[in-house]
């Protein structure tokens, strides 16, 4: 199979710094935007709405620092957890603790690449060649030279479609024991007089 380095098929840069654009006391000039945190990313690559921040700019953030469909967000810190920016997460700022891939038009998928990144834990063993232990981060350079697989468009699209059916029978399974656990939480109640 043929791979390629991931700075051949794509741009690799650091989110913003967001004390560097930050609107000083509420300013009734500042732009107002969203932005991604650590706590919301889940270490599945979904996005806890709620719990994305407020950000209030001194001026218009740069193009490059803001999501557009087909971005892949990574945390550079663990858990990895890339993120396939889709049509409803587009327009919110990154900030420095993520990664921002935009991939060049070439024969990749951003669904594939993003299912690869997530594979095998790939992104960890990236950390721990890096600074030799897991719980480091992992530096845009590493990302950079990273060896990614160039399977077929075809391929490419089976895997990422076997992907997302994955993920969404795992949320499917969580819903389903809550929903469990509410039930056998009623009955116990019911049971000894609980209210």
């Amino acid at each position: 199979m043929k791979y390629k380095k991931l700075c051949e098929i794509a741009n690799i840069q650091s989110g913003l710094v967001l004390s560097r654009k930050e609107a000083k006391n509420d300013s009734i000039q500042a732009a107002e935007y969203r932005n991604f945190t650590l706590r919301s990313v889940n270490a599945d690559g979904s996005i806890n709405m709620q719990l994305l921040d407020r950000y209030l700019a001194s001026e218009k953030i740069e193009a490059q620092f803001i999501t557009r469909e087909d971005d892949i967000i990574i945390r550079l810190f663990t858990p990895f957890s890339p993120v396939l920016i889709t049509e409803t997460l587009t327009g919110f700022v990154v900030p420095s603790q993520f990664a921002i891939i935009r991939l060049h038009k070439c024969e990749l998928l951003p669904s594939f690449l993003c299912c690869y990144l997530a594979h095998r834990n790939i992104l960890e063993v990236v950390a721990i060649r890096e600074s030799g232990q897991t719980s480091g981060g992992i530096k845009i350079s590493a990302l950079s030279e990273l060896n990614i697989p160039l399977p077929t468009t075809k391929r490419q699209k089976a895997i990422a479609a076997y992907s997302k059916m994955n993920a969404e029978r795992k949320r499917l399974h969580i819903e389903l024991i809550q929903q469990y656990d509410l039930k056998m939480d009623a009955v116990i109640n019911s049971i000894i007089g609980g209210k």
